[in-house]
């Protein structure tokens, strides 16, 4: 595996999980670190939806097909079946209504897989208390 292959351990757990020459959505991808990995390394049909400006723009400099949508408004556009797996890593504690999520998650992917912060590490929950705000660090750098 070369550096420019290597992606974060996360991200690397959900991408050993999808097998090769399927179709993806990954919603909330980002700047298309696990979209771009599984195009390259496991030769999919990945599509990408991202609510922010930057992260779009970051999947389209890098060839990506994104679209710019919102996970809590815009899962009900795509078809049932439509994916072999609907991915939802790391973004499912921003949406407003996350049970309708995981419903169309589950609606439009053969298969669903989600990931969420650890909240209850001690650090995260330090911040929470004595500072009041929610984490924030590399892989949640959104202050909220």
């Amino acid at each position: 595996m070369s550096h420019s292959d290597r992606i974060r351990v996360d991200l690397q757990l959900i991408a050993d999980m999808v097998e090769p020459g399927t179709r993806v959505l990954d919603i909330g991808c980002g700047d298309g670190e696990l979209l771009g990995y599984l195009t390259r390394s496991k030769d999919v049909d990945g599509r990408g939806l991202e609510l922010s400006n930057e992260g779009v723009r970051n999947c389209v400099a890098q060839g990506l097909p994104v679209m710019q949508g919102d996970a809590d408004r815009d899962l009900g556009d795509y078809p049932d079946g439509a994916f072999d797996y609907a991915i939802l890593s790391q973004t499912l504690q921003a949406t407003n209504r996350p049970k309708q999520v995981l419903e169309e998650l589950l609606r439009i992917g053969q298969k669903a897989i989600v990931s969420f912060p650890n909240f209850g590490h001690w650090r995260a929950r330090f911040d929470l208390m004595f500072r009041g705000r929610m984490p924030q660090n590399p892989n949640l750098p959104i202050m909220w």
